[in-house]
Parts: C-alpha cells; sequence; structure tokens
C-alpha cells in the first residue's frame, strides 16, 4: 500500500512539472524570432511527455483489479 501511495505521488509531481514547463515555455513560442521558438519548442515538447507520462502512471495505478474469470472457449 505504501508503494502505490508513493507511485501516485511521483505520477502527481510528473503531471505538476510537466504543465508548470509547457506554461513557462509558452510565451516564447509566440516570438517573432526563431530561436525562441526552437528553443522553446524541445522543452514544450519534454514537458508535454512528463504531463502524459504522470497521467499514464496515474490511470494504471488507480485502476480497480477484476476478480479472473474463467476462460470459456465455447
Amino acid at each position: 500500500m505504501k508503494m502505490k501511495k508513493l507511485a501516485l505521488i511521483g505520477s502527481c509531481i510528473s503531471m505538476a512539472l510537466g504543465a508548470l514547463g509547457m506554461l513557462y515555455c509558452l510565451p516564447f513560442l509566440f516570438s517573432p524570432l526563431l530561436e525562441d521558438i526552437v528553443g522553446a519548442g524541445f522543452p514544450f515538447v519534454g514537458g508535454a511527455i512528463l504531463f502524459a507520462a504522470g497521467l499514464i502512471s496515474c490511470s494504471i495505478n488507480n485502476k480497480k483489479l477484476r476478480p479472473a474469470q474463467p476462460i470459456s472457449y465455447a
């Protein structure tokens, strides 16, 4: 139970840091300079990956397991 709570906390932290990273890079994506757009694009994608990984981890961690059903080959 302790590991499940630790995994949930880690996934929430990953989602929060990913979202903050994307929000930090967002103003630079509207810049007219190509250097700003390229420089902010890679961290924005990294933040999106962090957010998505945290969301997937959170959903797997909170999945309710059903009892095993016997396989019928009818």
